[in-house]
């Protein structure tokens, strides 16, 4: 997603986003004949990206992505890119906002004091109900895991992240003698990144997770691995969304919010 304020300074933020699946709004349309007009042949006609069902299509990001900073006017429009297509404008209500209040991520001990963050972090736009656009194509959208499930330590975890900006080895924290490419892929595709759940707060609300990722990743909707996973309930499939990452905690850590 890219974050742009469109006043004086025309400032942009890049991060990232997803779009989280509604109710149907469009049918797959029915295939017509196949190769050689033979309705029975097991050759069928590839069909066009146009041509899949559409559902309603909710943006979500993280909302320190909309915060309103010191001495700007507002993040007045919010875009969304897939690699395969154009930057389309997104509507997010949040935009221009002041982050307020704290959720307790990890409760203190006898050596060391709580640890808090900015509560919120999950921001959705505005449901994009428009079967002709792409963002409403069923390819696009991530399934939320039911609210039955209950993410635990132990979980395999992913993001799908995709840049057209140039990372440092800041932004990613790593020595300046490890090839950045090697390790998160190029610019310009779309990489995974895996991990594991390593910790949940006691309010269930926020989660601690080991994928490896930089500055730049916030706002990626977490979902669930398809390989090396515990269990999971009836109803629960790889591949649904059960977070947002946020940012980093310390060198082993990172943050994630429950998406609800």
């Amino acid at each position: 997603m890219t974050f742009s304020d469109e006043g004086d300074d025309h400032s942009v933020y890049y991060g990232q986003g997803g779009l989280i699946r509604g109710n149907k709004i469009a049918e797959t349309p029915v295939r017509g004949a196949t190769a050689g007009g033979n309705s029975n042949s097991r050759k069928r006609r590839r069909v066009s990206f146009s041509h899949f069902a559409s559902y309603a299509a909710i943006p979500v990001t993280a909302k320190h992505h909309l915060e309103l900073a010191q001495g700007d006017r507002a993040y007045l429009r919010t875009t969304i890119k897939f690699v395969d297509g154009p930057e389309k404008d997104v509507s997010m209500p949040d935009g221009g906002c002041t982050m307020t209040g704290e959720v307790e991520i990890r409760v203190g001990t006898n050596d060391t004091a709580p640890l808090f963050w900015d509560a919120g972090e999950v921001s959705f736009g505005d449901e994009i109900c428009r079967p002709q656009s792409s963002l409403t194509k069923k390819p696009r959208l991530y399934v939320k895991a039911p609210n039955t499930f209950r993410l635990a330590v132990g979980h395999k975890i992913g993001i799908a992240v995709y840049r057209t900006f140039d990372i440092t080895h800041e932004d990613a924290g790593a020595p300046i003698s490890v090839r950045l490419e090697d390790v998160y892929g190029p610019k310009h595709q779309v990489c995974i990144y895996t991990g594991g759940v390593t910790e949940v707060s006691e309010q269930s609300e926020t989660f601690c997770h080991s994928i490896n990722t930089f500055e730049g990743c916030s706002g990626a909707v977490i979902f669930l691995l398809d390989q090396d996973q515990e269990d999971a309930p009836e109803g629960v499939a790889d591949g649904m969304a059960v977070g947002i990452h946020v940012g980093g905690l310390d060198i082993t850590n990172n943050l994630g919010f429950m998406l609800k």
